[in-house]
């Protein structure tokens, strides 16, 4: 099968949506399908075309170029990035396009990308509603881009896709997948390795917090519950996000409390996946104490290293936490998070029994090789669907 995903980030950048693109677009192309992924150019020493990891990847660069002189700024912002795609998928015929965001979505719609072939649709953006103008946007983008079917990564995704105006009967759940990490060491080993490469004192509970710099990430919650942790042993926090998308204003706020707090937590940005996957294979517990996930990604991730879970009991975050993997906990009440924690903390027995239940659930319900069946399953029914709307 010709596949295009379509996102508007792509490795090297981290984040939840930049992995699941990764990992989907990698094991399709070892299926022996032939992927391409069209995402931004972000610097100009990034090469327009590469082969990545079997998969054929497509930057755009308009958006480089800045304004021409005598050009409309409103025109070339909002179409500007149409004249670099044509020439690009010139000669690139595809029998399914996947987007995997709204401005993704738009982009294969006003390109004509999503005439020629089935179009999917993903949506990895959490309550964009809440965004500037996010919710008109959300609904115009429903209303005027009609994708042959939408696939959504979880429960949560496909009842914010049906908010904004998607049919029920065109939406299908798929949830996103991880492949399995490189075989396991012994922690003791991996955070002798994670003191060289980051500074982490290789003593005391090591708790890892994975994700973007954002307030909906909230990991100032996990800083406000540290000082309700002492009398449990010594706690050390690790913190590692991406700048990608991120808030820098939220950024300096933790950066700040993080200094206060000493040496008890470090941050880190924009760490590459070697050392964030050293994190997860040196820690005792993953937490992640977001105000709202459309899936939650990382804690799948520290599942696979068979990590136990202190997570927000919220939407997204229940569809992979459960009471055989880690704790849901109400993360904005300092105490009561600290409590989840040090429960763990103090527990080796019930961390390495939910860490190994962890372990089993993502392998079983989240690995990518069943994702990427099941999303096969859906690109073949969007194909049947578009066949036959054109017969």
């Amino acid at each position: 099968m010709r596949i295009c995903l379509v996102s508007t980030t792509y490795r090297p950048r981290t984040g939840g949506m930049e992995t699941h693109v990764t990992n989907l677009a990698e094991h399709l192309a070892h299926l022996g399908h032939q992927v391409t992924v069209l995402t931004n150019r972000d610097h100009p020493g990034q090469p327009p075309t590469a082969t990545e990891s079997a998969v054929d990847v497509i930057r755009t660069g308009a958006l480089l170029a800045g304004f021409t002189e005598h050009g409309v700024p409103w025109e070339e912002a909002m179409f500007g990035l149409l004249a670099d795609v044509a020439p690009l998928l010139e000669g690139r015929p595809f029998d399914v396009v996947h987007t995997h965001t709204q401005a993704a979505l738009l982009l294969a719609s006003l390109s004509g990308l999503g005439e020629h072939a089935a179009l999917v649709a993903s949506f990895h953006e959490t309550r964009p509603e809440t965004e500037p103008c996010g919710a008109a946007r959300s609904r115009f983008v429903a209303r005027a881009c009609r994708p042959d079917l939408v696939l959504a990564g979880s429960r949560r995704f496909a009842d914010q896709a049906v908010s904004f105006g998607y049919p029920q009967e065109t939406i299908r759940t798929v949830l996103m997948g991880t492949p399995a990490p490189a075989p396991p060491r012994a922690r003791a080993e991996a955070r002798q390795d994670l003191e060289k490469e980051a500074g982490v004192p290789a003593d005391g509970t090591l708790v890892v917090c994975v994700g973007r710099y954002t307030p909906r990430k909230a990991q100032h919650r996990l800083l406000d519950a540290l000082p309700f942790l002492q009398g449990s042993g010594p706690v050390r926090v690790l913190l590692i996000g991406s700048r990608n998308g991120s808030d820098p204003g939220y950024l300096g706020r933790l950066q700040r409390q993080a200094a206060a707090v000493g040496s008890a937590v470090t941050l880190l940005a924009d760490c590459p996946d070697l050392l964030r996957d050293l994190a997860l294979a040196a820690g005792d517990i993953l937490t992640q104490p977001s105000t709202h996930e459309g899936l939650g990604l990382a804690c799948v991730e520290g599942m696979r290293h068979a990590l136990p879970v202190v997570a927000t009991d919220t939407d997204g975050l229940r569809e992979v936490v459960t009471h055989q993997t880690g704790i849901l906990t109400d993360t904005a009440d300092p105490r009561g998070y600290a409590a989840a924690l040090a429960r763990l903390g103090t527990d080796p027995g019930l961390r390495a029994r939910l860490g190994q239940g962890g372990r089993r659930r993502a392998a079983e319900t989240f690995g990518i090789a069943q994702c990427a069946r099941r999303t096969l399953d859906v690109y073949r029914e969007a194909i049947c669907l578009r066949t036959a709307g054109a017969a």
